[in-house]
């Protein structure tokens, strides 16, 4: 569980477990089946959907505090923006997916305890 720092959503919300575990819950539901997206708009050759999916996906990614997945998306976003670096878009989304993998045990694993 190393990959999450939840020092934001305690700060932004007084530490009421509720609101962490519906953040958390939202990640769940929202990230972790977005990142499936990349797939579709890769094998489209659509470099600037991949930018905007990965756009989209920083902000959640953020609040959970999984700073190395962050930086990894945000690569994405900036390949896809720019299209520069594009073959190694395909690694990157590899490597974004399997961390979402690993957040999404970890963070069901943190909401049993909760």
């Amino acid at each position: 569980m190393n990959n999450i720092d939840l020092t934001y959503l305690n700060e932004i919300s007084g530490g009421d477990n509720s609101f962490i575990k519906e953040m958390l819950d939202l990640f769940v539901n929202t990230t972790a089946i977005e990142v499936n997206e990349f797939d579709q708009l890769l094998a489209a050759g659509n470099y600037e959907g991949i930018g905007q999916l990965a756009h989209k996906m920083k902000a959640p990614i953020q609040m959970i505090g999984a700073s190395e997945l962050f930086d990894k998306v945000k690569a994405i976003e900036n390949s896809g923006k720019t299209r520069s670096n594009i073959e190694n878009i395909p690694n990157m989304i590899n490597e974004v997916k399997v961390k979402i993998g690993d957040l999404t045990n970890d963070i069901h694993a943190l909401l049993a305890t909760m």
